[in-house]
């Protein structure tokens, strides 16, 4: 029997090895699967990494624009808030000048009321000195006539009209 033992200790170590290169080749289709499924998740990862850094570089000048809008943005609203409150200065200003110009026609009015009752004052007397030097040196009905002296001299009283002795 040894030969027939030969033969089995041969078909044994040929099944064996036929056992142990399936199970190799299983091995090899697993890694090779394997290494594939990481390859193409490098890829992804390669490409998702590269639509990340262009999204984010993307992202990055959209802040940079708007903080830069925001800057101007600012700026304007600042000048319109300045120009809003020089506006509102010189409306205050122009309100004071206002007051003060109507203060100054009030007593200017009251002025030129008071000068125009003077003037009528002495308009009314000189009517009535030109009246009297017109009607001669006749007495004002006021006054009575004894120990009265005329209030104005007559143009034949004035001291011009007396020739002088040489």
């Amino acid at each position: 029997m040894p030969a027939n033992n030969r033969s089995s200790r041969k078909s044994d170590a040929a099944g064996a090895v036929a056992r142990e290169l399936d199970q190799l080749k299983k091995k090899v289709k697993e890694l090779a699967l394997r290494l594939e499924r990481e390859a193409k998740a490098r890829e992804l990862a390669t490409r998702l990494a590269a639509e990340a850094k262009k999204a984010r570089e993307q992202l990055t000048r959209e802040i940079k624009t708007l903080r830069e809008q925001g800057g101007k943005m600012a700026s304007e609203l600042m000048s319109a808030i300045t120009d809003a409150n020089k506006r509102k200065r010189t409306v205050e200003e122009a309100r004071g000048k206002i007051a003060a110009l109507r203060a100054e026609l009030g007593r200017k009015t009251a002025d030129l009321k008071h000068k125009s009752e003077e003037l009528r004052k002495l308009a009314g007397e000189s009517a009535h000195r030109a009246a009297v030097i017109i009607g001669g040196a006749s007495p004002e009905p006021a006054q009575s006539s004894a120990g009265s002296r005329p209030s104005e001299p007559g143009p034949e009283d004035h001291p011009s009209d007396n020739p002088t002795p040489t």
